[in-house]
């Protein structure tokens, strides 16, 4: 089996090697993220989840330092630029926190002299699994 190295553009030094996943255990990976998902998706409201996220947001900031040396390390920018970017992933965590219920909130369809209703709603699709057609990984 092969395996999968982050390698620090910089140095050109290896940070840490991992195997890589065959074709059986990625399908299991799948299954298993798929469940979650569902058993998920169906028992927490729409409220708890974007807690969830404005949490995430929060850890990010909290780690700003921590995972901006990551950044460094496996991607090569500069210190700032890393930062940075974990500022800007916690605003994006923010802003999908403090916008989840308009976001997901269901969208009347203004009907052209028809009776009746109609919507659109908006809700996760879970785990979307690799394409039947590509091979697996042996």
């Amino acid at each position: 089996m092969s395996e999968y190295a982050v390698v620090n553009p910089v140095t050109g030094e290896t940070v840490k090697t991992y195997p890589t996943i065959c074709g059986k255990d990625l399908e299991a990976a799948i299954a298993r993220a798929d469940k979650a998902h569902q058993d998920w998706a169906g028992s927490t409201t729409v409220e708890e989840r974007s807690a969830l996220l404005r949490r995430i947001g929060e850890l990010h900031l909290e780690q700003r330092e921590r995972l901006g040396e990551i950044i460094v390390r496996e991607m090569g920018k500069p210190i700032g630029q890393a930062t940075a970017e974990v500022d800007f992933s916690a605003a994006i965590y923010e802003f999908y926190a403090g916008n989840a219920a308009k976001l997901l909130a269901d969208e009347p369809i203004e009907l052209l002299g028809e009776e009746g209703s109609a919507f659109v709603r908006r809700s996760s699709l879970g785990v979307l699994p690799r394409s039947r057609r590509e091979p697996a990984r042996k």
